[in-house]
C-alpha cells in the first residue's frame, strides 16, 4: 500500500472555478431517488460546506473507486465512502471535501490522482 497526505488550500472558492464547485452533483444520487423532490439536494453543498484538512489515500492497486481515501476529521483519519468520491477530478489540483451537519456528501479528488 502507498500513503499519500495532500490539504487542501482554498475555502470560499471565488475564482475561476466557482461554477463548477456548484454545478457537483452528489454521485450517489441514484441511491437516493426521494432527492429528485428537491432539486437542490442532489447537488454537493455549497462553497461554505467545503472543509479544510488533511486527506491521505491507500492504493489498493485496482482503479477507482477501490482506492480508500481518507481524511482527517475530528482528531482522527476518517474513511470516505467510496459512494460519496466523484469520478471527475478537481480542474485545479486540490481536494474538495463537501460536509454538511458531520456528514460527508461528496469528495472530489485532486487531478493527478496517486
Amino acid at each position: 500500500m502507498v500513503c499519500l497526505a495532500f490539504s487542501t488550500t482554498a475555502l470560499g472558492h471565488d475564482g475561476p472555478h466557482k461554477e463548477w464547485l456548484q454545478s457537483l452533483k452528489r454521485p450517489d444520487n441514484d441511491r437516493n431517488p426521494n432527492r429528485q423532490m428537491d432539486p437542490k439536494s442532489l447537488y454537493c453543498c455549497g462553497e461554505a460546506d467545503i472543509v479544510r484538512t488533511k486527506f491521505k489515500v491507500e492504493s489498493t492497486g485496482e482503479r477507482y473507486p477501490d482506492d480508500h481515501w481518507y481524511a482527517w476529521l475530528n482528531d482522527a483519519w476518517t474513511l470516505i465512502p467510496p459512494e460519496k468520491i466523484l469520478q471527475e477530478y478537481a480542474p485545479d489540483g486540490e481536494a474538495y471535501l463537501f460536509v454538511l451537519a458531520g456528514t460527508v456528501q461528496c469528495f472530489v479528488r485532486p487531478r493527478g490522482g496517486l
